[in-house]
């Protein structure tokens, strides 16, 4: 079966990415959105500041770097080609060509397995990304998902490749990449080092014109971003400023229980006090603190709610209760196998050690289940890499006894 799935895997990517795409057209053309709220109006309403008045803020009249401009640029070029008049019709737009989008995520994964593993691994992978609830809900948001989780899947290969061949190009084009995703989300910075550490593991080299090449481009990538903030703040911001104290802050409520007293953040330095929340729980009551910034987190995270309402609503009740089960599947096998089957597969090893950065650092924050869905391309990876794997032993497996009897 694995053997006709690699012959004919032109013809399954294909219908793979017409699936995806036409799962997503149809819950965006069909649903009935009402105006987005919360962050999704809050991106919306920058964009047309920045088209009408040139002011780039967040939630501001006056120029801020509360976030940084990956997505706001993109959210803002759309408009502009496509009009902002109807702001409805300009948000269905923007959930248009972002299901088409979606077929970056596809492909990449697609060939990240087929690099790290096989073609059917990667044909696997394609197909999980192609109707996992969130990511076709992800489409229909005015947020920065889609877009992250694109440049991250195209990062992910191009790092595979670095790995594997070393090519000055790949480094190039990984840097370049990692600059646009660190430009939508910044985080992702994390997750620049592990191809080079991995490098250096196979070779024994610390290959320094490589990561020059690499920094360099990551570097230019970033220099729009640094030049508008040091002309307009008169300071180097490499990132974003004032952002990240509240949901650090909020992440210090175990199990929700108790409550922040704002009485003790000092000059609005949120950040500084849920340090000190930290550091007072581990004294008072470690067991608690530990547990909740490990298995807590990820239970709220992955286990207690999934990220794909409203879409739940638009599909048949069996739909709804099979991509429940596969949510959880992907969560307990990949996370499993993200363990177990580092010890014997080096492409295991790589997606195990971005999964553990990149859930390591939010574990850090608030547990909303929204930022999970970075972690799903590398899930997605090792499940269908074990999947392959256990159909491949099992039909090996009949093959022998079938002969044995013969």
């Amino acid at each position: 079966m694995t053997s006709f799935l690699s012959r004919t895997s032109r013809y399954w990517i294909l219908l793979i990415l017409l699936l995806g795409l036409a799962l997503r057209l149809g819950y965006v053309l069909t649903e009935p959105f009402e105006l987005p709220e919360h962050d999704q109006k809050n991106y919306t309403e920058m964009a047309v500041r920045l088209l009408d008045h040139g002011v780039y803020g967040y939630l501001e009249e006056e120029p801020n770097t509360l976030v940084t401009p990956g997505f706001p640029l993109f959210l803002a070029l759309v408009f502009k080609l496509f009009g902002y008049g109807d702001i409805a019709q300009a948000h269905m737009n923007v959930r248009i060509l972002q299901a088409f989008l979606s077929l970056v995520i596809l492909w990449y994964l697609y060939r990240t397995g087929e690099r790290l593993f096989n073609r059917p691994a990667g044909l696997l992978a394609a197909l999980f990304a192609a109707v996992y609830g969130p990511f076709v809900m992800a489409a229909s948001l005015i947020l920065t998902e889609i877009l992250f989780l694109a440049l991250l899947s195209a990062l992910l290969y191009y790092q595979v490749r670095i790995m594997q061949e070393n090519r000055t190009r790949d480094h190039i084009i990984a840097g370049l990449l990692l600059g646009l995703l660190v430009l939508t989300r910044p985080n992702a910075i994390i997750l620049a080092a592990t191809p080079y550490v991995f490098l250096w593991f196979r070779h024994r080299k610390p290959f320094f014109r490589e990561i020059a090449i690499g920094v360099g481009c990551f570097a230019l990538a970033m220099l729009p971003w640094w030049v508008r903030n040091w002309l307009t703040f008169h300071e180097l911001i490499l990132v974003s400023r004032g952002g990240a104290g509240n949901p650090f802050l909020f992440g210090t409520i175990p199990y929700n229980q108790g409550s922040i007293d704002w009485t003790k953040v000092q000059n609005g330095d949120q950040f500084g006090a849920g340090v000190e929340r930290i550091k007072e729980g581990l004294r008072e009551d470690p067991w608690l603190w530990i547990r909740w910034y490990t298995i807590g987190k990820m239970s709220t995270m992955y286990l207690d709610n999934i990220y794909m309402w409203p879409y739940t609503e638009s599909v048949p009740v069996w739909y709804k209760a099979l991509l429940g089960k596969l949510h959880y599947f992907l969560v307990y096998t990949g996370m499993f196998f993200a363990a177990v089957a580092s010890l014997w597969n080096t492409g295991v090893r790589f997606l195990a050690v971005q999964l553990v950065l990149f859930l390591g650092l939010h574990l850090l924050f608030v547990p909303e289940t929204r930022y999970t869905l970075g972690t799903f391309p590398m899930l997605m990876l090792i499940t269908a890499y074990i999947l392959i794997k256990a159909i491949r032993y099992a039909g090996g497996s009949f093959k022998r006894r079938t002969a044995g009897r013969a």
